[in-house]
């Protein structure tokens, strides 16, 4: 039997120990590790860049720095008005009314706009059938930015065209931009919107955070540490504020995923094939997929553990003989910084660290049974190298990336005079109150015992305005041989993996329960199923290593895992409508996807 993925039982340390030159030459990439990693990178970039979201988007706003300030939009004659759609920018606060009049003097009250979060760089539409020649837009109450407004007549999607456009009241010192604005970039605005050409669920918070971080503009999201939302910058700046540009840089990181994680499961099983096996697993999971096409700061934290811990495996893997620490504490190193990078996405990949800590112990007290076999010299001066490298990598990096991680912030918060430890303190206190008085009932919240189930999906988007049988649904959903198959070889792994001792399984059982039993006593009350993410590459290690297990002890192991294999493919195609939001009938949706009734999209 392989001893890289069983480890010989016979050994006198436990759990798993091999020479370090037998793993080095396990681990080391041959010319098919490079093919295989790059067709499936290629797989992954294409599903995740592939109808992205629009390249362009409305750029020019008009912002009223009074009541009573506004404009009047002129067609030149009388003419239909069914759709009125708007698109707006950070503020999203205050009240306006539409006013509609054929002759200019007469005017009837047409809408009333409720500016809120939810409508940050998203087109709203109303559909209202009037006769007009002109629309008079009148701010109540400011706050907002209108970026552009269009007129449509039913089913005609060119807007109607605007001849004049008039500035109404006063303008106060504090309006920004010109009336003009509101109608320049014409070509850009939808008959429909949809999530091409519009932000979903939680990228009006993320999203619009790193838009505010550029413009040096007050962030209005401020419950979760800066990283995930300087990172989503990088893709604003290269692209502008449109939907390819704000969720560029998740798909950037949805792709690198594929090659990160193939090499941590190849330093893991040291296997090609088995490397393969995983990553294939991986871009046919549903979660992988969604959040790599959308503005959420997920995609970044899950990475970044997987590198924290797959480093931590090689450092509890790494030998201490002969002085050489160089590559123990290299790993160590790796580890404790995507630490540090995985606690500015997000609170939530902190309790990571619990898991890091216990198996940085352990691999303390196996490099003291070898120790007490070996009697060799210079042992307590390498542990203490290695204790204090620990609160180097885990204290220090981590506290130091946490912290610099607020540049953007506070330089869009205007603090030119800096940041100080109290300021910054304050920043985690008020972050650690939100999140403990979040009592606000969600309609696709869940409890953290009905997450391996996967009993109920975030529903991101749901289309609107579609034609008569068709649905269009984004929902955070997971491929469902992976989840429910991944939950028993979880389970199946614990129990063998503990008879052979064996390293893997050690990892993954230690990294799922620290991620996992937090969630249990945190004291937030509404939770999501998203807050399983960091689970799911932890089974699928736990998938591969049963198919492995049943491959060396069974005639039909690589039957088995072929049949998984396809599942997991077929399953991937089947549910790919919900992935990517393509429209299918309604039917199709409501029978041959909505397995559960408490799936709800």
């Amino acid at each position: 039997m392989d001893g890289t993925m069983y480890g010989d039982r016979s050994s006198p340390f436990g759990w798993g120990d091999e020479t370090d030159s037998r793993k080095r030459r396990d681990r080391r990439w041959i010319g098919l590790d490079w093919l295989l990693v790059a067709i499936l990178t290629l797989f992954a970039a294409l599903t995740s860049f592939s109808d992205l979201g629009d390249r362009s988007a409305a750029q020019t706003y008009w912002k009223p720095g009074a009541p009573g300030e506004g404009f009047i939009a002129d067609f030149g004659e009388v003419r239909q008005v069914d759709r009125t759609t708007l698109y707006e920018g950070p503020g999203a606060t205050g009240e306006s009314r539409i006013e509609y009049s054929v002759d200019g003097v007469r005017w009837e009250p047409y809408l009333t706009v409720e500016h809120k979060t939810n409508r940050v760089f998203t087109w709203k539409y109303e559909d209202k059938p009037v006769e007009a020649r002109y629309m008079r837009f009148t701010a109540v109450r400011t706050g907002f930015r209108l970026y552009e407004a269009g007129f449509f007549t039913k089913d005609n999607w060119t807007p109607i065209a605007v001849a004049d456009v008039a500035p109404v009241g006063r303008p106060d010192s504090n309006a920004e931009g010109d009336v003009r604005h509101v109608f320049d970039e014409q070509s850009e605005v939808p008959y429909r919107p949809d999530y091409r050409n519009s932000m979903y669920f939680d990228e009006i918070y993320h999203g619009r955070t790193a838009y505010e971080f550029i413009e040096r503009m007050e962030p209005y999201e401020n419950t979760h540490p800066p990283l995930g939302k300087w990172l989503l910058s990088w893709g604003i700046e290269l692209f502008g504020m449109t939907p390819y540009g704000w969720r560029f840089m998740a798909a950037v990181c949805g792709t690198a995923m594929v090659p990160v994680f193939y090499a941590a499961a190849k330093g893991m099983f040291g296997r090609t094939r088995y490397a393969f096996l995983a990553t294939l697993l991986l871009v046919l999971e549903g979660f992988h997929i969604v959040h790599s096409r959308m503005a959420n700061v997920d995609i970044f934290g899950v990475t970044f553990t997987i590198v924290m811990y797959y480093a931590m495996y090689r450092f509890g893997e790494s030998e201490w003989r002969a002085g050489r620490l160089g590559r123990p504490l290299g790993w160590l190193a790796l580890s404790g910084f995507f630490f540090g990078c995985a606690a500015a996405v997000k609170w939530n990949y902190l309790y990571g660290g619990a898991g890091l800590a216990i198996l940085f112990f352990l691999a303390l007290y196996r490099r003291l049974r070898e120790h007490r076999l070996r009697r060799e010299r210079g042992y307590f001066k390498r542990l203490i190298a290695v204790l204090t490298a620990a609160v180097l990598f885990f204290v220090v990096v981590p506290v130091g990336v946490y912290s610099l991680s607020y540049i953007p912030f506070v330089k869009a918060t205007k603090a030119d005079d800096g940041i100080n430890v109290q300021d910054l303190w304050k920043y985690q206190e008020n972050m650690y109150n939100y999140h403990k008085g979040v009592k606000e009932k969600h309609p696709y919240s869940s409890k953290w015992y009905t997450w391996p189930e996967m009993l109920r999906p975030v529903w991101y988007y749901g289309g609107k305005d579609l034609p008569a049988g068709q649905a269009q649904s984004i929902a955070a959903i997971g491929n469902p041989l992976i989840w429910w198959g991944g939950l028993a070889a979880l389970l199946a792994s614990w129990f063998l993996g503990w008879l052979r001792r064996d390293r893997v399984v050690l990892t993954i059982a230690v990294m799922y329960l620290s991620f996992y039993v937090p969630w249990i006593v945190a004291p937030r009350s509404i939770t999501f199923l998203y807050h399983y993410f960091p689970m799911v590459p932890l089974l699928i290690l736990s998938i591969v290593w049963m198919l492995r297990w049943m491959e060396e002890n069974f005639r039909f192991g690589r039957r088995a895992t072929a049949l998984t294999v396809c599942g997991a493919a077929f399953l991937f195609v089947w549910f790919y409508p919900v992935f990517t939001g393509m429209m299918i009938s309604r039917e199709w949706m409501n029978v041959a996807l909505r397995w559960l009734p408490s799936w709800g999209f």
